[in-house]
Parts: structure tokens; C-alpha cells; sequence
């Protein structure tokens, strides 16, 4: 349908039997179809050139539905900044909304089924339930059709202000909800984020050329000095860099907004380039902002960062400690139990006034000295999510920790930067010492658990042997297991070594042979039934093929009875000694005992062979246990400082580690 415009007699032609409004190319009228032919409802300001993925009469596809971009409006935000509304028109007569703000694209769909609540219910941080889903309030505002084009299917009339709110799921998911002028009931869309690629859109007219390109140079209103906008389609304040005026360049024309007391001297030059966890984005501009914290105000610096395909992220300093920060989708962070986000839990830190004390460069809102917001942050060091709230606005954020050494690597230079002073709300602990260490200690208490678990023990020999009274004869050892040994030669010499006792009074007996394995130690229990009696006994550890010896003595004493005070007892009535690794081979014992009772003793010798050294495993545990004090003592140091900036009032050390707050990567 090709109708005149009633403003200027253009042609103006209508494709869609169910658009409402045209916006005529000449003229930037809205006109208007009617009963009675076509009307306009007055004319749109000129199309604000901002950088699009998208394109009028682009075609795409969701989910086997054709999409087709028929029109498109501007928005202005009551605090300034530009958005855009796509109207798409799908196959079957439906329509969809996609909204583009900063890079980012929401598709909707009219949700007429779908009850709201007032809008004077829904304050930033509320949750609202929208067909069957929790939603939470990022932003309630008021914007105003400011400019369009191509065909709208509804009453669009130019310069009209409406109330809106803006709410996110966390997961995706978008909702907006138009109460208009408060005339109508309010209209809810339901959606989610997407991007140009997963809709496939091709094809369409040419975006507008836009008026100032990136880098574009200005004239200071003020001093005439060079201003340049490196994201003109954006920006809606400069700072000029010579004679600190605060710039005004919205709609085209430039206005001096303030002067500024103090201009800041950043030590990250505007610009420059850095590669961060988004990938590479340049430093168009410079905030000194300050925190109200117990009575003074604490400054800090946030350098605004910017690419195209990624939009805008932050770099902060604060007592020369730095974090890079990127934005949280409203819904994404859980209150349900305390503060998480993406499944790890934060505590809170802080909670402060801030304050803009001067700004350098260009920003996307309309900033301005003296402007302040409340904030909230919570930690997980290395990480902090921070809140900042406004009467109409809340927006989260995460900020990752970054030492002086990163900021260098990420602007490829070596930068004046400020020595860091004390330690940061989200600095990890250094080095991750604490966990290295503990984690020593669980790898050493494994692996002795291990080797003691798996320590064979395997017994070699069990023998007795009967020791004599000191003027009696040496009598055979019994081993129940291997039978009768041969008796001794009267004269009780050594059969090894042809020499008489060394004590006359000591019983030399034998053991019966047996193999030993090398590389393994050699334990020896003995055990002698003695009561109110001592015995002792020298033992040598002789092999058979090569005749080495390997000696060692031990004393057996137990004493019992009773007294005024009762039972008591003295003593042991066992022994043991453990030898290290020998060679392989066939081995017997040589034993020379004696005792210093009546009668004869019953000495039993058993022979193991690969046992686990319990006295060393301890010994070893706490060696290592000494610098782990040390680190645990430094750690508890850390987290004292730390919290000694909280102004949640006082110190929570103890709170760091048993939250898991570490710190220690």
C-alpha cells in the first residue's frame, strides 16, 4: 500500500497489512494508517548513528521461524543513553521485539496471558514470578521515542515518554514490562538474550553512516583544545584533557557541563590497549571515585575499558591493588542463602557511600563530579562481586583479582604503577602457600598410611630358647614349628666361631637358619617370661654363606607387687630392635643369655622382615608440621589484615579458612 505523506506528499508505502505506523525517509514523519486514510502523529528527530549487528529488512531464523526486521525505533534512557528496538515480524502474523543496548541483544515476545505487578512494587533487587519463572528487577526507569524508522505495528508517537522495568533470570532469560504513560494496562515481554549469529540474520538496507567515526577529534567548547570519542554512537561525556571541562555531546552538539576542581593524572594512559580475560580493549576513560568508610572518604581509580564486540568492562585500583570487573546479569547472583554466584558462596566485606571526585576521558552515562550510589561488596578471593544501587537501578558486578605483574603483561609495558599497601578485600593468599602445605601433609600422611598398610611384616623365624641358671648347662630351644634343634657341644663353644661365652654365666644357644631378602629391614621382638626378674641377651645376626655378623643387646626387665598405695608394676617383659636392609642369604641367630633369677627363663625371639617405622612416620610429621605452623601463623597474619579494612567491624581470620575463602590457588 503506497500512500502520500501527509506532511510532505512523499510516497510512503506501506508493505504490511498489519503495521500501524510508517516513518516517512524524507520528512521522518509517523504516519499513520486510519479509518479515514493515513494521519501522522508528528515527526521523529534524526537517527542517532550508533553501531549495529543488525540491519532493517534483515532476514533470520529462530528455531524454523523466519524473522524479518521491518522497523526500528530509538530509545532515550531518562539518564541519557541510546537503545534500539527491532520489530520483527514472524511467519503465522506474530511479532517479536529485539532489543540491542551496549552490544547485547534480547528477543521478546508479547505475553498478553501474563499478570504484573504495579510498578511501584518493583524496586531494583525484587524478585517477580512471570509465567512460572523467578525474575529479578535490574533497572526501573522512563525513556522517550526519539527517532525511527521503517514500519511500527502499533501507535508510535514521537517524543512520548513511557515507565518501564527491565528484569533477568540469571540464566538467559529477559523480561521487560512497558506501563506506557500509565493510560493503558502494561504490556509484558518474555525472552531471552541472543546473539546476531544464533538468529542468522542476512541480508537488509544499509545501516545510517554514522555522523562521528571512532577516534573522531572535537573542539573543546571551552578551550578549543582536541577532544577525541574512540565511541562516539555511545558516549555522552568527555572530559577535556587540557582544560578539564566536563563535556556535554549528546545529540550532536557540544556543551560545557562543569569544570571540574581536580583532573585526575592516570598512570594508564587513555588509549592504550590491554588483553584481559574478554580479550583486547582500550582505555577510553578515567574515573577517581572515593569510598565513605568509618567517618572519611577512601579514594580509588576505575579505568573504563571498551570493545566493540564486547562492550564495556572496568580496571580498578585501590591501594595499588588491581581487579579487572565485568558485568553480572541481573537474577544471576543467589540470595536465597547468603550471597553465591555460579555456585561459590561469598561473604560480605563492606558497605560504602561512593562518590565521582573527577573524571578524564568519555563515558556512556551522564557523569558528573559530586555523583554518588551505594555499594555493597562480598568475597571469594580472588574474587568480589560488588552491588551498587540506585533509587531506579542495581547492578552487579565481579571483580577478579590482578597483580602489578598482570596489568604490565596485559599492556605489554612496564607501567609507573603504585606499590600495593596492605591487602585487598579479593587478594588471594600469596603463592597459595597454605594449601601447598596442607596439602604436603595429607600426601605424607597418605602415603605413610599407605606404607604401613602395605608394609609386608612377613615373620622370618619364631624360636624359643631356654636360658639356663647361671651354673647350669645351655638346653636345646624347642621351636614348636621346626622341631628340636641339636644340643650344643658341652664345652658350649661358638660352632661359627670356636670362642668359649663371653660371660661365663651366659647361656649361647642357635636358632634354627632362615632367609632373609634384601633392601627390607629386620625387626626382632623378644619376650621373656620373667617376674620380679631381669634377663639379657646379646644377639647376633650371622649369615651363613659369608659369615658377616650383625650385633646387638638388650635387657628384659618386669618387677610387680603391692604396697601401701596398692598393685604396681616396673617394667617390660618384652623388647625390640630393628636393624637395617642386609644382603640377601641364609641367616641364623647366635644368642647369649643370661638371667638373674632361678630356675630357667623362656626367651622368645621373632624375626620380621619389612615393618613400618612408626617413631620415624612421627618424627618426619613433625618436621614437616614446622613450616606448616610457620605458614599457618603468616595465613592467620594475612587474614587479620585483610579484614582489619572491613568495616562489618572487626577481625575474621578464622572465618577465611573455614569458609574455604582461599585464598590459596
Amino acid at each position: 500500500m503506497i500512500v502520500g505523506c501527509p506532511t510532505c506528499g512523499a510516497e510512503v508505502e506501506f508493505r504490511y497489512d498489519d503495521s500501524f505506523v510508517r516513518v516517512c525517509s524524507h520528512c521522518r514523519a509517523a504516519v499513520v494508517r486510519t479509518d479515514r486514510g493515513v494521519d501522522t502523529l508528528g515527526r521523529f528527530g534524526d537517527l542517532m548513528p550508533m553501531a549495529s549487528a543488525l540491519q532493517l529488512f534483515a532476514e533470520g531464523n529462530d528455531g524454523g521461524t523466519r524473522i524479518l526486521l521491518i522497523g526500528m525505533a530509538q530509545l532515550r534512557h531518562a539518564a541519557g543513553g541510546i537503545w534500539q528496538e527491532w520489530y520483527a515480524k514472524l511467519d503465522g502474523g506474530k511479532w517479536a521485539w529485539i532489543s540491542e543496548a551496549q552490544g547485547r541483544l534480547y528477543l521478546t515476545f508479547e505475553r498478553p496471558d501474563v499478570g504484573v505487578p504495579s510498578i511501584a512494587q518493583l524496586a531494583p533487587g525484587a524478585q517477580v514470578q512471570l509465567a512460572g519463572a523467578t525474575f529479578t528487577v535490574g533497572e526501573r526507569g522512563t525513556a522517550t521515542y526519539v527517532s525511527a524508522m521503517g514500519e511500527i505495528p502499533y501507535r508510535l508517537v514521537p517524543n512520548s515518554t513511557f515507565q518501564f522495568a527491565d528484569l533477568a533470570d540469571g540464566r538467559g532469560g529477559f523480561a521487560t514490562i512497558d506501563y506506557g504513560d500509565g493510560s493503558e494496562p502494561p504490556a509484558v515481554y518474555i525472552g531471552l538474550q541472543v546473539t546476531p549469529q544464533s538468529l542468522g540474520f542476512s541480508g537488509g538496507e544499509p545501516a545510517p553512516q554514522t555522523a562521528r567515526a571512532p577516534g573522531a577529534r572535537l573542539a573543546c567548547p571551552n578551550c578549543n583544545g582536541s577532544l577525541e570519542l574512540r565511541v562516539p554512537d555511545q558516549s555522552l561525556r568527555v572530559a577535556c584533557p587540557y582544560c578539564n571541562s566536563l563535556v556535554s555531546v549528546e545529540g550532536g552538539t557540544l556543551a560545557v557541563i562543569a569544570q571540574q576542581a581536580r583532573k585526575p593524572t592516570p598512570v594508564i594512559a587513555l588509549g592504550s590497549k590491554g588483553r584481559f580475560l574478554d580479550g583486547e580493549l582500550t582505555v577510553i576513560g578515567h574515573v577517581v571515585r572515593s569510598a565513605y568508610i568509618d567517618g572519611a572518604w577512601w579514594p580509588f581509580e576505575e579505568y573504563l575499558l571498551y570493545a566493540p564486540s564486547v562492550g564495556f568492562r572496568w580496571l580498578v585500583c585501590s591501594d595499588g591493588h588491581w581487579s579487572y570487573v565485568q558485568p553480572v546479569a541481573t537474577g544471576a547472583v543467589d540470595l536465597t542463602r547468603g550471597i553465591a554466584y555460579d555456585g561459590v558462596a561469598f561473604r560480605k566485606f563492606q558497605a560504602a557511600e561512593l562518590r565521582v571526585d573527577s573524571v578524564l576521558g568519555e563515558f556512556y552515562w551522564r557523569v558528573q563530579a559530586g555523583e554518588r550510589v551505594h555499594a555493597e561488596d562480598y568475597i571469594a578471593p580472588p574474587a568480589m562481586l560488588s552491588r551498587e544501587v540506585t533509587a531506579s537501578e542495581q547492578n552487579w558486578s565481579l571483580s577478579s583479582y590482578l597483580t602489578g605483574r598482570e596489568v604490565n603483561a596485559a599492556f605489554a609495558t612496564r607501567l609507573a604503577l603504585p606499590p600495593p599497601v596492605g591487602v585487598a578485600p579479593n587478594q588471594p593468599y600469596p603463592a597459595g602457600l597454605g594449601k601447598v602445605m596442607a596439602l604436603a601433609m595429607v600426601a605424607f600422611v597418605a602415603v605413610g598410611v599407605g606404607k604401613c598398610a602395605s608394609a609386608p611384616g612377613a615373620e622370618k623365624l619364631r624360636q624359643r630358647f631356654s636360658v639356663a641358671m647361671a651354673s647350669g648347662k645351655p638346653t636345646p630351644a624347642i621351636d614348636p614349628t621346626l622341631g628340636a634343634v641339636p644340643p650344643l657341644p658341652s664345652s658350649a663353644a661358638d660352632p661359627v666361631t670356636g670362642s668359649e661365652p663371653a660371660d661365663p654365666n651366659a647361656t649361647v644357644m642357635f636358632s634354627s637358619k632362615f632367609r632373609l631378602d634384601g633392601g627390607q629391614n629386620i625387626a626382632f621382638d623378644l619376650s621373656a617370661g620373667v617376674v620380679n626378674n631381669w634377663a639379657y641377651a646379646v644377639i647376633d645376626l650371622i649369615n651363613d654363606e659369608t659369615g658377616s655378623v650383625v650385633s646387638f643387646d638388650k635387657s628384659i626387665e618386669y618387677y610387680a607387687g603391692y604396697d601401701s598405695d596398692g598393685s604396681w608394676t616396673e617394667g617390660s617383659a618384652t623388647a625390640s630392635e630393628v636393624l637395617g636392609p642386609v644382603t640377601a642369604g641364609t641367616y641364623l641367630l647366635r644368642v647369649e643369655a643370661q638371667h638373674g633369677g632361678t630356675g630357667g627363663v623362656e626367651l622368645t625371639v621373632v624375626v620380621r622382615q619389612g615393618v613400618f617405622r612408626w617413631p620415624w612416620f612421627w618424627l618426619w610429621l613433625g618436621v614437616l608440621a614446622v613450616p606448616f605452623c610457620i605458614v599457618g601463623l603468616h595465613a592467620a597474619s594475612f587474614y587479620r589484615r585483610r579484614w582489619s579494612t572491613s568495616n562489618l567491624g572487626g577481625s575474621h581470620p578464622a572465618a577465611d579458612s573455614a569458609s574455604g575463602d582461599d585464598d590459596d590457588d
